[in-house]
Order: C-alpha cells, then structure tokens, then sequence
C-alpha cells in the first residue's frame, strides 16, 4: 500500500499552534501514545521572557521576510539596553505535500526543500527569549541589512485582575538578514535527539522510545533540578502507556486493540536548538498478519512541551455504525499515585457503559475548550483539548478516567493484551465516546504545557495564551 500523501493547508494559529495534517482514526491513539505523562518535564528554571510557552510564527505571517536563503537568518531579542543577544532558533522547511523536511534517517524529504524560507515553513522559539519590543540600536560586528521586528501582544477581552496577569502586554524578537558574513548562531540548544540510544534529552527531561514499537516508550525520567552529589540526577516518572480502542459494530463483530495491535519504525528526524521533530511510519497487525496502513505521524519535541497532529480521520459513522460501548483511550500509568497530585479539570469523570446506556439522552453540551492540571510538589502540567466541530454538535465530550493507585499496584494487570479501562494498568486517562464521532476529519487541538515549579499562577497564565497575536513590520 503506497503512502499516503497529506495535501493540505497549514493553519496559522496565533500562538504554540500545532503542526496540522490529515490522519486516520489511529492517528489520535498512535500521536497520544507519544505523551509521556502529558509531556511532564522539569529542570527549567524561572525566566525573564515574555512567557514560557513553545512559539512557532509561520511564514506568511512576516511574508516580506521571506524568500531568502536559510543560512542569510539571524535571531536576536534587545537586552533591555538597546544591545541585540542573538537568540536560539530554528527554521523548518515544510514541503508542498505539508511534511516537514527531515535531513536525518531515511531520506523521505530530505530532499524536498529548496533551503529558501518559504511561507508555509515555520520560525520556531522559545516563549523565554521574547524580549522588549524596542529596536536593538547596538550590533555585535556588522548590523544586518534588513530588520523585522516581530511582535507578540497581548489582546482581546480585558483581563479581570489576578496575579497571573502579565506584566508586559507586548514584546517581541528581531529577524536580522545577512546577505553576507553573518554573525555565529546562539550556541545555545534546548533539546537533543539521540539517535543511537532513542532518547529526546533536555535540560528538563529525559524521553526514552521503545524500539520495537516508537509508539509507546521505553522510559520516563524527570531530570532533577538541583542533584545532591550522591543521587541520580534522573528520577523514573512513567512506568508505561498504552492505548485502547474497542469498536462494537451493529449487527457485526466487536473489534480491540491496543498498542500491541500497531508496530512502528522511526523513520526520519531532525535536531534542531529548539526542537526535534520525529517522523513514525506504522502498520497494524491483524491475526498475524500484517496491514500497512501508509500512515505516519511527526511530532514535536520542545524543551518543556510535546506537539502532536491535530486532525483525525475516523472512517466509521459512530452514531449509526457503532453500538454503545465503542469508545477509545490513553492511557498511562504514574510511577506515584495520582492521589500525590492535585488533580483539577472541567472533564467530566469517565463512567462505565451499561447496557441500557441507549435508552439515556446521549448528546453532552459541549464546552469550547476541555483541560486538565496536575500539580505535585515539585511539578506541574496544563493540557487543553479544543474539541472539533464535528464533536460539538454531537455532543462529543471526553471523560476523564482516574485510579488512585501506584504503578507497583496496578502492575500486576498487564500491559500486552488490550483491555478496557478498570483492568488495565492505567491509572490516569482520557476517554471518547466512538458513537459520537461522525465519519470524516476532525481537527481536534491538543496544547501540553509543563513546569517544575510550585507556581499554580503561572498554570493560568497559560489559559490566556489564546489572547496572544503575532504579527511582524519592517524596521530596518
């Protein structure tokens, strides 16, 4: 079966959009089998910039910027005394099928760029390194030609007071051009992909892919801030995730599978100083019996967030093809118990389905945005899921599963054979309804944000993230 090609548009989304593209119903379950713990990172300590959040700002949205060679780039922030300290990033070619162009492993798109910045390619950086918007007057060596500024503001309805509102409501980075002589690149990186060992290492975490099947992982550690001298300076999080779909068919057969159902290879990658993209190929197997389903997934890994495809296909009409039951989940199994965590979220708790569940009212006023906060002693994570249209007017809501067991309690379970919620090692996940998935795409966001600090203000600041605008100007 030949691959399938994603011809689509890429969305500008204001600000830590996701990369977007066209995926199968697994797509969700393969992308979600990547989360290591909502992506919980930690290490990072409290920084000066604008915010704290992954920024990517696509080429049409500084489109006289473009057209130049990759190599011609610069980026600086203004230190607050009028000097420009070039800052860490990174330019992703994206080719005319929406893939990102990945010079490492198999050359699948390695050569599909034409090394120019493009409108569709992506400037990525980090939130941290935003700086004031005032123009840097002051150039290490020689001052590029060309200046844009690009500017991050803070707009919308009026903020009600709170102390998570940010003190500054506009900064901004400054693009330089160098036809010539450019100055070196920040040696600064946020992340590493280590090939040979599969590891995504940061100063924050440490994400270790299972190599028999880049789908789930190997291992989870948290890289500790301040290590005593006698400790390990990673500490184990996440014992294992898995994933679940069970699709009960009218007047047919009922069908499961789990993450033991898919296999996956890596296929191609990039390393970049903000991010690493990852591209993962996989089939389904079938009682021995191998389906190749000419899909694949890329995914983003940043310093203290996880990207992941935002638009599912599901083939199957759930209201009128699926009896009540059908659903999927991920899922993933805490080192701690979830009871060590504050725990808050607008989901609804998952509940199990009955057999009388068709004689109930079944549609669920949807709400815009669904997230969920977790908060330890010494970590944090945000997630939000923004439903797709399709969901909303079928009343699609997730449920939210929790088991306040430790992994060492629940181990016993068993991770190979696909089972439901309940019997499985899991004890934290997000459940679906199949029966309220139509048949066609969904764009379905996700956004993960992490810290390692007690700071439950900085936990809201991230709920206004969508009241943040990028837009660029030439000032030079």
């Amino acid at each position: 079966m030949t691959r399938q090609s994603r011809q689509i548009s890429r969305i500008p989304v204001q600000m830590a959009p996701m990369a977007i593209w066209s995926l199968p119903a697994w797509a969700l379950l393969t992308g979600l089998a990547l989360l290591p713990c909502f992506a919980l990172l930690t290490g990072t300590a409290k920084a000066q910039g604008l915010h704290h959040a992954p920024v990517i700002v696509y080429g049409s949205q500084v489109r006289a910027a473009t057209g130049r060679p990759l190599s011609t780039y610069r980026l600086f922030r203004n230190d607050g005394k009028g000097n420009a300290i070039a800052i860490p990033f990174q330019l992703d070619e994206v080719n005319s099928d929406g893939d990102y162009v990945l010079d490492q492993g198999t050359p699948v798109t390695a050569g599909s760029g034409n090394n120019l910045f493009d409108l569709q390619d992506e400037l990525a950086i980090m939130g941290d390194d935003i700086g004031p918007a005032e123009r840097p007057v002051q150039w290490e060596g020689t001052a590029p030609t060309e200046v844009f500024e690009v500017r991050f503001d803070y707009r919308g309805l009026p903020m009600p007071p709170a102390p998570w509102a940010p003190a500054n409501k506009a900064g901004a980075v400054y693009l330089g051009i160098f036809p010539r002589n450019a100055p070196p690149l920040s040696p600064r990186r946020y992340v590493v992909f280590d090939r040979q060992n599969a590891e995504v290492k940061t100063s924050r975490y440490r994400y270790g892919f299972d190599q028999k099947n880049w789908l789930v992982s190997r291992r989870v550690d948290m890289k500790r801030p301040e290590p005593k001298a006698e400790q390990d300076p990673f500490l184990p999080i996440l014992d294992s995730t898995t994933f679940f779909l069970r699709a009960d068919l009218k007047y047919f057969l009922t069908f499961e599978a789990n993450h033991n159902s898919v296999s996956s290879e890596l296929e191609a990658f990039k390393t970049g100083p903000v991010r690493s993209i990852v591209r993962i190929t996989y089939f389904y197997t079938l009682l021995k019996l191998n389906f190749q389903l000419g899909m694949y997934t890329e995914i983003s890994f940043f310093s203290n967030a996880i990207f992941l495809p935002a638009i599912l296909y599901n083939p199957i009409d759930g209201p009128n093809a699926l009896n009540a039951g059908s659903g999927f989940y991920y899922g993933l199994a805490l080192k701690d118990n979830p009871r060590d965590y504050k725990i808050e979220t607008n989901m609804k708790p998952w509940q199990e389905s009955g057999i009388l569940d068709f004689l109930k009212s079944t549609f669920e006023r949807m709400l815009p945005m669904y997230w969920l906060s977790a908060i330890g002693h010494d970590r944090m994570l945000y997630m939000e899921m923004t439903p797709s249209q399709q969901m909303t007017k079928l009343g699609a809501a997730p449920t939210f599963y929790r088991e306040d067991k430790s992994s060492e309690e629940i181990k016993s379970r068993g991770n190979v054979a696909a089972k439901p919620l309940g019997k499985s090692p899991v004890n934290l996940g997000m459940y679906f309804d199949l029966t309220k998935f139509s048949e066609g795409d969904h764009l379905v966001g996700f956004r993960l944000y992490v810290e390692n600090m007690l700071d439950e203000q900085r936990i809201e600041s991230y709920k206004l993230q969508n009241r943040w605008v990028v837009y660029a100007q030439r000032v030079k």
